[in-house]
């Protein structure tokens, strides 16, 4: 009851739903990401979850090395001794597979299970991670950031409490938080496919009681401001704004304390940080469905140097029930975001587009005169580099039925847009 008391007295509140009693419906047309919601036995659509029995099971002999390849026994270890003053947790993204993987997932919410990132037009060429295994230790809290991919976000809790803060990307929050592009998905090119944010700034740097902010404020950053273990709820925090910010940082648009058993979904993108107020385990993941594949590629295309004007045109053709599939969509613009970021000139654009090859070559072209710095041939490509007039209707030596057109891309410097966090 305590703790229910602690959440209704938080200022900016966030929503919370029973996941066994909302519809598909309702979920996509008000929830779905678009602002932080908590759900309730979010895991429980096939019955109970007994998520300590699931604990127990999973790390008994299950779970071996994390991927710093020391003992996991060892890691836990460490991450229990965290205080706030000397702040640890850990995250591991392999840790989780198999059955263990499925038991979690398999009692995801339907209405979350669409997910295009686990499916083949997108796993065949970038690598995202279906969950993340995380443990904090009593007084840590996350970096300040904001997730890549524009993807919708979600993290069961399984014990422990939790305090969330977000913020909206709005022009005062950026000029705060003075945030700065970190490359992802770099398994693919050093400077990645995606890039997400990160700020030097901290919600939670000093913690005091609410009847001493006062007197606390004159003192953040010093030694003495930092005399508390571990916070509590209702306990309040000072901020240290981020080095080249505007020296402030904003009240947080949402925040929840988020319980054991409870599951938080949240707009990625948003700038966000997790307070531990005890040893919390948790389960983290993200999905991309149709509401949102288009800000997920956007996002990609950009960030890879590819020219608006051509993202726009490829994008302009996907609708959910339209002419153009996602899968198609998703590889066309994959491709795309290779070719410019490894500077293929030209690069093979696309895949086996609908219609004849004049209208391929026709759409090549309207693609060139929107992207950045190069110019598209009204020719048509095999996969083993074939050119033939766009008169005929496939490559004279047949080594493939239907033809891919050759596009332009816009070359991104983005080394130089990348700094470390101070």
């Amino acid at each position: 009851e305590g703790m229910r008391e602690s959440i209704s007295e938080l200022p900016r509140p966030v929503e919370r739903c029973d996941a066994l009693v909302l519809s598909t419906e309702e979920w996509l047309s008000r929830y779905d990401g678009r602002e932080p919601t908590v759900l309730t036995h979010a895991l429980e659509s096939q019955g109970a979850w007994d998520a300590k029995a699931w604990e127990a099971y999973s790390t008994r002999g299950r779970l071996g090395t994390c991927r710093s390849y020391a003992q996991l026994r060892s890691v836990w270890e460490i991450v229990s001794r965290s205080t706030h003053k000397t702040p640890v947790s850990a995250m591991d993204e392999g840790l989780l597979e198999g059955d263990l993987l499925r038991d979690v997932l398999s009692r995801v919410p339907s209405f979350m299970r669409q997910d295009y990132f686990q499916e083949a037009c997108f796993r065949d060429r970038v690598e995202i991670s279906p969950a993340c295994l995380c443990r904090g230790g009593p007084g840590s809290r996350s970096d300040f950031h904001a997730d890549f991919l524009e993807w919708t976000g979600w993290n069961v809790l399984l014990r422990g409490r939790k305090l969330w803060r977000w913020w909206r990307r709005t022009p005062a929050n950026e000029a705060a938080f003075a945030g700065v592009r970190v490359p992802r998905l770099t398994q693919v090119h050093p400077e990645g496919l995606a890039a997400g944010w990160e700020s030097a700034a901290d919600a939670y740097a000093a913690v005091c009681s609410r009847r001493d902010t006062g007197a606390l404020r004159e003192e953040v950053g010093v030694q003495s401001a930092m005399k508390v273990v571990v916070a509590a709820p209702g306990d309040a925090f000072l901020g240290r704004p981020a080095p080249g910010g505007d020296g402030s940082i904003p009240e947080p648009d949402f925040e929840t304390l988020q319980l054991p058993g409870e599951m938080v979904v949240f707009p990625g993108h948003w700038w966000h940080q997790v307070y531990h107020y005890e040893d919390t385990l948790a389960v983290a993941s993200q999905y991309c469905n149709d509401r949102i594949l288009l800000d997920c590629l956007r996002h990609v295309l950009e960030w890879c140097g590819v020219g608006t004007g051509a993202s726009e045109v490829l994008l302009a053709d996907y609708a959910p029930r339209g002419r153009r599939p996602a899968q198609r969509l998703i590889e066309e613009a994959l491709e795309l975001a290779l070719a410019a970021r490894r500077g293929l000139p030209p690069p093979l654009l696309l895949c086996s587009p609908p219609g004849p090859p004049w209208q391929a070559a026709r759409r090549a072209r309207s693609l060139n005169r929107r992207a950045v710095g190069m110019r598209v041939p009204a020719a048509l490509s095999c996969s083993r580099r074939h050119r033939w007039p766009p008169s005929t209707r496939r490559c004279r030596c047949r080594c493939l039925r239907e033809p891919a057109v050759i596009g332009a891309v816009g070359r991104g410097m983005v080394s130089r847009s990348v700094r470390p966090v101070a």
